[in-house]
Parts: C-alpha cells; sequence; structure tokens
C-alpha cells in the first residue's frame, strides 16, 4: 500500500488504527489535530488518508477541502470517518471530495477491505 495517515482526536482510534495497519503490512502516521495533519501532508506523501469529521478547532471537513485544493494532493483518496454521522454531513464531505465516509467505531475488517480497495488508485 505504502503510506496512510489517520488524524483523529481519539488517542484510543489512533492507536487501534495503527496496530490495525501494520498487522496488514502497511505503514501509518498518526496526527491528532488537522493542523499536524496537514503538515505531514505537507512533508510527505500519502496513498490514502482517513480523517475523524469531528476534530476540536479546524474540523476534518476544513483539511478535506484543503486536499481537494493542493494540486500534490488533490488526488489522494480521503476517508471521513465520524461517531455521529448526520445525513447532510455525509452528503457534504461526499460533495466536497471524500471517497467514503466511514462510521465509527470502524470494524477492522471494513477499514481492510477500505484499505484494500483504494490500495491501487
Amino acid at each position: 500500500m505504502g503510506q496512510i495517515l489517520f488524524i483523529d482526536d481519539d488517542t484510543d482510534s489512533l492507536a487501534m488504527y495503527v496496530r490495525a495497519v501494520s498487522l496488514a503490512n502497511h505503514e501509518a502516521d498518526i496526527a491528532s489535530s488537522v493542523k499536524e495533519g496537514w503538515e505531514l501532508i505537507r512533508e510527505k506523501t500519502y496513498d490514502l488518508i482517513f480523517v475523524d469529521l469531528n476534530i476540536p478547532g479546524v474540523s476534518g471537513f476544513e483539511l478535506l477541502k484543503r486536499v481537494r485544493k493542493d494540486r500534490k494532493t488533490k488526488k489522494i483518496p480521503v476517508i471521513v470517518i465520524s461517531a455521529m454521522p448526520e445525513d447532510s454531513a455525509v452528503e457534504d464531505v461526499l460533495k466536497a471530495g471524500a471517497q467514503l465516509f466511514l462510521e465509527k467505531p470502524v470494524a477492522l475488517d471494513e477499514l481492510y477491505s477500505v484499505i484494500e480497495k483504494f490500495k491501487g488508485e
């Protein structure tokens, strides 16, 4: 797969994602804020980005818009995750360019399936 970035303010979720991804022989970086995530995105090349929608401060939705506007990052698949998705939020992030919207907690088989689906893009 290459590099996967997870951005979430929930440290337990981040730890689970890293363990799961490493078990599947992928590499993962983590960020606990959109600011930290954007810095990593600007420094490294990612094949897939997972971002929590509801992060204090700058939201995951704002990060998605930044990724889509930037020439270097606009083609990276972005998967949005949220614990309490509203229909309008799901519709908004998909219109803004997210490939998928997943509801927390994300089951490991679902996470692996999403990674497999986008690994060739």
